[in-house]
């Protein structure tokens, strides 16, 4: 088990402290919140921090502005939403004024909430200029990374400040690695891993560790054609686009004989028209797969209600759409049916989908990491992770 330098236990009392989060947030074109777990995850290690009467500036990012103040990505028209979510006072210290902000901090007493502007509006952020290091550290005693879906980057507030300030994980960081590795490494006698995503290349080290820690993986989303040419269930007469993804897809069903693909499907030769339930064997060429048909749904929800441990990434349809959402409806009923304890999801689509038919409650972890969540999947330690671990 991986362990970090936790802020639990320490006294942070009269200190300032710099806190890492991840609030990059989707927004409608309108610049709403269309989901805050980010900002509700981020409350306890906040509230850990201003109750010991600390001075705590927020630092993190959205989107990406190239190293150039651009106002489409600045946090201030969302500090009013941000801070009634935390239901606390925010002092936003804006781009321009970063300069001053030894000054600013000064100026407010202990206990006070901060928030510095996008930190990509600095060039310095993501190339880890030694220059923009030096600045991070120079108005704080303390930093802290609680923004665990930035843990996998290499930038200035997230590795190079660690070198020049006393470090430590945030209270959802910790939560977020102990949760993933436990799930990953617990020891099982009936365990599941769903698997989705457009292409196999990217998916291998994933592939490769969850088959060394699940005896079932179950395969969803792009990736189910290739691996059913690969296994001679479904002829396609032009795979030259997919001719990489099927080699892939080989190497993988030689080595590990776990790998579970569906082969009734949900079809349709375009996402607007009626969908047709085809066995592998009757899918042509111009089929599109958009759900699992209910036979193989049904198989896998035999295996995932007996799974003592469960890991999923990437629904199984477009749930959206009606037509093709009974498998990702099905898939999620029979986890939160399942008598597994250990029900870890993650990344974007997964807990968008998870939301969608509120059901988080019934996950023992959420993960709020993208690419971050499906590094800890491959069994890599993330940068991030690396530079606080606690020897």
């Amino acid at each position: 088990m991986v362990r970090i330098k936790s802020i639990v236990g320490n006294n942070f009392s009269g200190k300032t402290c710099i806190l890492r989060l991840d609030l990059n947030i989707p927004l409608s074109e309108d610049g709403e919140i269309l989901d805050d777990t980010r900002i509700l995850e981020s409350i306890p290690t906040i509230d850990y921090l201003i109750n010991q009467s600390a001075k705590v500036i927020i630092i993190s990012h959205i989107g990406r502005p190239k190293g150039k103040f651009n106002k489409n990505y600045s946090f201030k028209p969302l500090i009013q939403d941000i801070s009634k979510r935390i239901n606390r006072e925010i002092f936003f210290i804006e781009h321009k004024n970063q300069s001053k902000i030894s000054t600013i901090l000064d100026s407010q007493p202990s206990g006070t909430l901060f928030l510095l502007d996008n930190v990509r509006f600095n060039e310095g952020e993501e190339n880890s200029n030694p220059d923009f290091i030096d600045f991070l550290s120079s108005f704080s005693d303390v930093f802290i990374n609680d923004g665990f879906g930035t843990i996998h980057r290499n930038h200035s507030s997230i590795t190079g400040i660690t070198n020049k300030l006393p470090s430590f994980g945030g209270i959802l960081l910790e939560k977020e690695i102990i949760n993933i590795t436990e799930c990953i490494s617990a020891k099982s006698s009936n365990s599941t891993a769903i698997l989705g995503g457009s292409k196999i290349s990217d998916k291998i080290p994933i592939i490769e560790n969850l088959s060394n820690n699940f005896e079932k993986v179950i395969i969803t989303g792009g990736m189910i054609r290739p691996f059913l040419i690969a296994s001679d269930k479904l002829k396609q007469k032009n795979i030259s686009e997919i001719k990489e993804e099927i080699f892939y897809a080989e190497k993988i069903l030689q080595k590990h004989s776990q790998i579970y693909v569906p082969e009734q499907l949900v079809c349709s030769e375009n996402i607007n028209e009626e969908p047709i339930i085809l066995h592998s064997s009757q899918i042509n060429d111009s089929d599109l797969i958009f759900d699992i048909g209910p036979n193989s749904i049904d198989d896998i929800g035999k295996m995932i209600l007996e799974s003592d441990k469960i890991i999923w990434n990437g629904p199984p349809g477009v749930y959206e759409n009606k037509n093709f959402s009974n498998g990702t409806k099905k898939l999620i009923n029979f986890i939160v049916n399942s008598k597994s304890k250990l029900k870890v999801a993650g990344g974007g689509s997964t807990v968008a989908s998870i939301n969608y038919y509120k059901a988080s409650d019934y996950f023992s972890h959420i993960s709020t990491g993208g690419g971050a969540f499906l590094r800890l999947l491959e069994g890599k330690f993330l940068e991030g992770i690396e530079v606080l671990k606690d020897e």
